[in-house]
C-alpha cells in the first residue's frame, strides 16, 4: 500500500492556507502527486427577468485565472508534483469527480464554514464530501509544516476503525501512533446491576474483565497495524474522551474510522465522529477502509 496521489480542495479564503501546507507536506513525505482543486460557485445563476450584468463567461475566465494564480503560488516553492484544477461547478461534485477520475488515495480538506441556514441543515461542502467516502479523508484544523508526531487512532474493534489505524500508520509512518479504547459502562446498565443485587465489588471486577478483554483485543489489533505503537483502554464516554485527547495540545491527528453505506448511499457520520471533528484542535483522519 502506498500514497500516490493526492488532492487537497482550496476554498481561497482567509485561513485556508493551513489545507495547502498539510497537503504539501504529506506530498512531499510520499513524493505523492498533489492536485491542487477550487470551485468557482459564486458565479450568480441567470435570471431571464435580469439583464447579464457583464459577458458571464469572461467573467468566469477572469476567477479562473485569478485562483489558478493562488494556487501556483501555493506550490511554487515547494518541490511537489502538482496540478491544478479550476472549474466552475458545485464543489463537492467536483471534488468527488477527480477523486474517482485520478484513483486518488487521499483527500486534504478543511472543515468547512456553513454559509447560510441550508448549509447549517444540510451541510458543507467539507461535509458533503466526507459523507461520500470515496477515500480516507484528512480534516486540516490546525496549520503546521512539520510531520505528524503523534497520532491516535480511536479504535471501537469494528473493520472501520482497524482500517482507520492502518491508514494513520500509512500516512503518518514517522509518528508515534497509540491505540485508544474507551471503555464506558453505561450508568442505566450500572443501576440495573445493582438493582437484581450485584454487589459492587462484583461490578469492579466485571469493569476490569472488560479492561484486559480490550487489552487483549488492542495487543492483537497493533500487531497487524502498519505502525504498530502504544495501546491505552480509557473510561468514559467515548466522544468526550477523545475531543479531550484532541484538544490536548499533544496530539496531531485523530484517526476514526467512519461506517459503511445506508440506504441513501451516503457514509454514516457517527455522533462520535462528529463531536471529535467539530470540537478538536488537531487534524482528523477519516477512513472507512484501507488504502
Amino acid at each position: 500500500m502506498s500514497i500516490r496521489t493526492i488532492i487537497a480542495a482550496i476554498a481561497l479564503e482567509n485561513g485556508d492556507e493551513p489545507v495547502a501546507r498539510r497537503a504539501i507536506r504529506l506530498a512531499a513525505d510520499h513524493r505523492a502527486k498533489l492536485i491542487l482543486v477550487h470551485a468557482i460557485e459564486n458565479l450568480p445563476a441567470p435570471d431571464p427577468d435580469l439583464p447579464s450584468p457583464a459577458n458571464e463567461q469572461a467573467v468566469a475566465d477572469v476567477l479562473a485565472a485569478e485562483a489558478i494564480a493562488s494556487l501556483e503560488r501555493m506550490a511554487a516553492s515547494e518541490a511537489v508534483r502538482t496540478e491544478i484544477e479550476v472549474e466552475c461547478g458545485k464543489a463537492d461534485r467536483l471534488i468527488k469527480r477527480l477523486i474517482r477520475d485520478h484513483a486518488a488515495d487521499l483527500l486534504v480538506i478543511g472543515p468547512g464554514k456553513p454559509q447560510n441556514l441550508r448549509e447549517r441543515v444540510f451541510g458543507s461542502t467539507a461535509d458533503r464530501v466526507v459523507r461520500s467516502g470515496s477515500c480516507p479523508i484528512v480534516v486540516v484544523k490546525r496549520a503546521s509544516d512539520e510531520p505528524y508526531r503523534y497520532a491516535i487512532a480511536a479504535i471501537d474493534f469494528s473493520p472501520m476503525s482497524f482500517a482507520a489505524a492502518q491508514t494513520a500508520g500509512l500516512i503518518a509512518p514517522s509518528a508515534k501512533l497509540e491505540l485508544i479504547h474507551a471503555l464506558e459502562i453505561p450508568l442505566a446498565f450500572e443501576q440495573a446491576m445493582l438493582k437484581t443485587g450485584t454487589s459492587q465489588a462484583e461490578i469492579n471486577r466485571y469493569r476490569k474483565a472488560k479492561a484486559r478483554a480490550a487489552y487483549t483485543r488492542l495487543r492483537s489489533m497493533c500487531a497487524a497495524v502498519a505502525a504498530p505503537g502504544k495501546i491505552r483502554v480509557v473510561r468514559g464516554d467515548p466522544a468526550t474522551a477523545l475531543v479531550r485527547l484532541a484538544r490536548s495540545g499533544k496530539t496531531d491527528l485523530m484517526a476514526l474510522g467512519i461506517q459503511g453505506r445506508n440506504a441513501a448511499s451516503k457514509i454514516v457520520i457517527g455522533s462520535v465522529a462528529r463531536r471529535v471533528l467539530s470540537a478538536s484542535s488537531c487534524d482528523v483522519l477519516l477512513a472507512r477502509g484501507a488504502i
